[in-house]
């Protein structure tokens, strides 16, 4: 407990790029203004939050998701350690096209388009991973070969609870390191692999 508050107060204190003040990257600024602070209320919001309760952090972490996949074009997306099925329904709905992969535990309720092991993604691209709060239980050497392969790019990560498990947040330290670019937002945090931007570290809170 100690760790996160401390962890918090560090952030608080770096929080500066909450508009895109101060960044001096075209692409980080263009993802700050049209993706993070992007506002607009999508049809398929309403039909997916009818389903069910989404806690309200919750919602919008998988609505930022729903954003990067559907700016970005993302069509294949790989998910390890989701304990709910609301991230699997905000990314089937971003088009027909979506290809959203189960790398984990069974998930009831959940629109995966099927379930995957490490070595059926060998080799395999995909643009979009996202770790979830429990993905310690489901990670292992095979898929840190998986990622390490992808690290070469380009690749979006989204890592939740970045601060609130030891693991999760030894793996967002490592990602970070290796990224290009990496956006702390306290609860999550985002992270690009790709050779052709402009390397940055960047703290923020939707």
């Amino acid at each position: 407990m100690y760790n996160y508050l401390k962890q918090r107060f560090k952030h608080a204190i770096r929080f500066r790029h909450k508009r895109g003040y101060g960044v001096h990257s075209p692409f980080v600024f263009d993802l700050i203004t049209n993706v993070i602070k992007e506002k607009a209320e999508y049809y398929d919001f309403a039909r997916i939050e009818a389903m069910g309760n989404v806690r309200e952090k919750e919602r919008k972490l998988y609505r930022l998701i729903f954003r990067l996949a559907d700016y970005f074009s993302f069509r294949e997306v790989l998910c390890v350690g989701v304990e709910n099925p609301w991230v699997s329904r905000y990314l089937a709905a971003v088009s027909k096209q979506m290809n959203v992969l189960n790398g984990g535990h069974d998930c009831p309720g959940a629109e995966y388009t099927g379930r995957v092991t490490p070595a059926e993604m060998k080799g395999r691209e995909i643009d979009l991973l996202f770790l979830g709060r429990a993905f310690e239980a489901d990670w292992h050497e095979s898929w840190e070969e998986v990622l390490r392969e992808r690290k070469k790019g380009p690749l979006c990560v989204v890592i939740k609870d970045i601060y609130k498990g030891r693991f999760n947040s030894l793996v967002w330290r490592q990602l970070r390191q290796e990224g290009t670019v990496s956006i702390d937002m306290m609860w999550y945090g985002i992270v690009f692999f790709d050779e052709r931007l402009q390397k940055g570290r960047y703290n923020m809170i939707i």
